[in-house]
């Protein structure tokens, strides 16, 4: 976090600096009178003096003082000579302390603590000095300056004193210092006070919290700030955060647990240490006989063991612990509002042996000696009713139990009722996917490697475009050729991330076994033999009323599907999705619609779109009625066209329904025109990524131009390099480098409630998406139409004809405010009121 500068102003270090000089002169000529006055032989020196009437009622006042010795004279320079020490002073603690001191300053101040109430003091005397001057005059009835006439007293004695025409003032200067340095001082105080009430805090809770945690075997050190340097923090923050609780999915199978207890609570306790498959004894000062119903029911059929024990000192529990090999302890019998409640110091002496042996340990109500504590948790039904393997679990540390529960109920209202399912099932393709044991726990969840990072794509042809000889390379016993055991392994596991990721839970969760088999398998045809001809099947059955739809889903939100292809949503009889379709969407579709979801998993491109248009023809030729479902608009990289070829070679004429392409809603989401007068005359819509996975020559930079990159992001790092080369013929761009300050967008999931922007530099980009988690899938916008709108708006670049680079780059990095990046998420609240009303 950035500290707020907050520094006294340079102008008061300009004044005191010009007072120092003023002053000592002033000083040295009191302490020089007579020889400084007008008929003096030092008068040159004070010339400026003598050119006003001032030397001459500084002698009516001054020659007298000294006739008569009185020492007024001598008291005046004094007290200017104490006055100059003061503004010395103030500057050194102002503008040289900090950088001398070995204590590292603060960052936001730069100055010692001490120089505001410094400088306050000399100002303030210098106001006090001229006020006591006017004072004197005014009690003994203007007797110094009363023979003068009123222009001379006005224009020399009061002008000279109070006068804002003249930069040099020991009235009005010296009183806005003083306002200007009191601010200071007063905020200093306030902190100082906070700092000191919540060091107050912070000592106490590290003495309770030094209770329950054993003593750390290295020597810590604490250095506690002095008054002065909690002065210095302007940013100091007045409450300390409490470290949160470190979240753990324990398994204590087999392990022998101890509640003390024999309340209805023990019961509860011991039966989510039995679902936990722990070992659970109990005991407690009470019979069996006087145990909680629930507890005597757990004792009579063995689940638990109970064991009547009155240990009270710290020799007994740490002999029971030993003997039984107790690998966590849960006190219940603590409980507020319980009989025979345990007292706090046999809470504590259980605590204090717990922690001596290394042992976790939870009391109730007694947060302090606890080092668990026990989550609000709620477990998912599976299939065919059995307890899935999700779980939710909500911690309030102990602050809040009820409103755990609540936060957890709402939480549960909000997933559907067979996301359970969903988790087994993937839990299965995990074991699927999982073939051989060479496949490390680190290498399945390897979470450095991003979801849609490149791989080679296997060699598969496509069913639009082989010729009649071509075979697929597809080995017989279902791996692919080129790749090793271990390839395949982490490939598949990669298709079950993106499965994870992309499928919604309804679909995850209605997986049949069948399918689960079918899931991680590459396409294939029948049989391994078979050619694949562009004309084979090329009549269609004369019975069959069958027919295909290609259909756009738009950037994501159902609010944006257009009214034709929602009526196809309801009304098909089979549906053939591409995996980035949101789940939103295919909430649409009727649970008796027949769903397939596309298997573009990473490699595997081709041989899941010849399967999808297998399947569509294959169902047309039932006289299904078949929607191939594509993210964005069928024809903007959607292969709508190589589908409408296939399917009317095969004796099927599409029929094509646009949808809202997310190159242009996507930016539009984040309020970025891809078009502006002013910025951006034109767009280019490019692909990230070419066939087979290769690169595609990407457009040279033109200002006035947006370039638009759509499945680019995994290969961020090469498409950045091929913009930002310097060489004019680069191979990879056709035309001018891009500049490393123009402003680029990583558009995340258009539309989606949880969308997301993340603006930068072009030569900023990699490194700002490294400090993010993925947020697939995404988009790229290049231009200057990126920042053209934000706050007040940015819309004359292109009227800046000869702006240099320098102008360029400054246009951006305060867009950027002096930061790396910006992000921009979620949908604004317009946008999000409307969709909820029309989804």
């Amino acid at each position: 976090m950035q500290l707020k500068d907050q520094r006294p102003p340079v102008w008061v270090s300009w004044w005191m600096a010009f007072s120092i000089v003023i002053v000592s002169w002033d000083a040295a000529y009191c302490f020089l009178r007579p020889r400084s006055f007008g008929t003096g032989d030092l008068a040159w020196i004070w010339a400026p003096y003598n050119m006003v009437p001032y030397s001459m009622v500084d002698y009516l006042y001054g020659q007298p003082g000294l006739d008569a010795n009185d020492g007024f004279t001598n008291a005046q320079a004094l007290m200017n000579v104490i006055e100059v020490f003061l503004a010395i002073e103030y500057l050194y603690l102002r503008h040289t302390s900090p950088r001398s001191s070995n204590r590292t300053p603060n960052p936001a101040h730069h100055y010692h603590a001490h120089a505001p109430l410094v400088g306050f003091a000399g100002a303030l005397m210098t106001l006090s000095k001229t006020a006591l001057y006017f004072l004197q005059e005014y009690f003994c009835d203007w007797c110094m300056v009363g023979h003068n006439d009123r222009f001379t007293f006005w224009t020399v004695w009061v002008a000279t004193n109070v006068s804002l025409s003249i930069s040099y003032t020991w009235v009005v200067v010296p009183f806005i210092v003083c306002v200007v340095l009191g601010r200071f001082i007063a905020q200093a105080l306030m902190r100082d006070t906070a700092n000191q009430i919540a060091y107050l805090e912070w000592s106490t809770s590290q003495t309770q919290s030094s209770l329950t945690s054993p003593k750390p075997t290295s020597t810590t050190s604490l250095t506690v700030q002095s008054d002065s340097e909690q002065v210095e923090s302007d940013a100091v923050s007045t409450s300390i955060t409490p470290p949160a609780a470190l979240s753990l999915t324990f398994h204590p199978r087999n392990l022998s647990v101890l509640v003390i207890g024999s309340n209805r609570l023990a019961a509860t306790r011991a039966t989510t240490f039995l679902e936990a498959g722990a070992k659970v004894t109990i005991t407690s000062p009470a019979l069996i006989s006087d145990a909680s119903p629930e507890l005597k029911q757990l004792e009579q059929v063995g689940r638990v063991k109970y064991r009547q024990s009155k240990s009270d000192t710290a020799e007994d529990w740490s002999s029971l612990f030993s003997n039984l090999k107790i690998s966590l302890v849960c006190v219940t019998d603590t409980l507020i509002g319980s009989q025979s409640r345990r007292s706090a110091s046999s809470a504590k002496t259980i605590y204090e042996t717990c922690s001596s042996l290394r042992i976790p340990i939870n009391i109730s109500d007694q947060p302090l000696y606890s080092t668990y504590t026990f989550p609000s948790v709620h477990r998912f039904v599976g299939q065919n009713g059995i307890p899935s393997n999700l779980q939710v679990a909500v911690t309030t540390n102990g602050q809040g139990c009820r409103l755990a529960g609540r936060i957890k109920r709402e939480i549960i209202t909000r997933l559907p009722s067979n996301v359970g399912a969903a988790v087994d099932n993937v839990g299965k393709l995990r074991s699927k996917a999982k073939s051989s044991p060479k496949l490390s726990e680190e290498e399945e969840q390897n979470h450095d490697i991003p979801l849609n990072s490149p791989v080679p794509q296997l060699h598969t042809p496509s069913l639009s475009r082989v010729g009649s000889t071509e075979k697929l390379s597809i080995i017989p016993d279902g791996g692919v050729e080129g790749l090793s055991e271990e390839e395949q392994q982490l490939r598949r596991m990669r298709w079950v991330h993106q499965m994870s990721e992309y499928y919604s839970f309804e679909h995850l969760a209605r997986l049949k076994e069948e399918d689960l088999d079918q899931a991680l398998e590459l396409w294939s045809t029948s049989s391994q033999d078979i050619t694949l001809s562009h004309h084979q099947s090329g009549h269609r059955n004369k019975n069959a009323e069958g027919k295909i739809l290609l259909i756009g889903s738009g950037p994501g939100h159902p609010g944006l599907l257009t009214v034709a292809a929602h009526h196809a949503l309801k009304t098909a009889t089979l549906i053939l999705s591409d995996k980035l379709v949101p789940s939103e969407i295919l909430a649409l579709i009727p649970s008796t619609t027949k769903l397939h979801i596309a298997k573009k998993f990473p490699g595997n491109a081709e041989g899941a779109q010849n399967e999808m248009m297998e399947l569509a023809l294959a169902g047309a030729q039932k006289g299904e009625v078949v929607v191939r479902l594509k993210q964005g608009d069928p024809f903007v990289y959607g292969r709508g066209g190589e589908e409408v070829l296939y399917f009317r070679e095969n004796g099927f004429e599409s029929t094509v329904i646009p949808g809202i392409s997310s190159a242009l809603a996507g930016p539009l989401m984040m309020n970025i025109p891809v078009t502006q007068r002013g910025v951006s005359e034109s767009l280019v819509l490019c692909t990230g990524v070419g066939r087979q996975g290769k690169a595609v020559k990407l457009p040279g930079y033109v200002k006035s131009r947006s370039l638009i990159l759509l499945m680019g992001v995994a290969r961020i790092n090469q498409i950045i390099e091929t913009l930002t080369v310097s060489s004019p013929n680069a191979e990879g761009r056709d035309g001018e480098r891009y500049p490393g300050y123009l402003p680029i967008g990583i558009i995340e999931r258009a539309s989606s409630p949880d969308q997301r922007i993340i603006m930068s530099r072009l030569d900023r980009i990699e490194e700002s998406l490294k400090k993010l988690d993925e947020r697939p899938p995404g988009m790229i916008i290049v231009g200057w139409s990126v920042l053209c709108l934000e706050g007040k708006g940015k819309v004359d670049i292109l009227d800046k004809i000869n702006a240099s680079e320098d102008d360029e780059r400054q246009i951006v990095d305060d867009w950027l405010d002096g930061n790396d990046y910006k992000v921009r998420e979620g949908l604004q609240e317009g946008w999000r009121d409307l969709l909820s009303e029309v989804q």
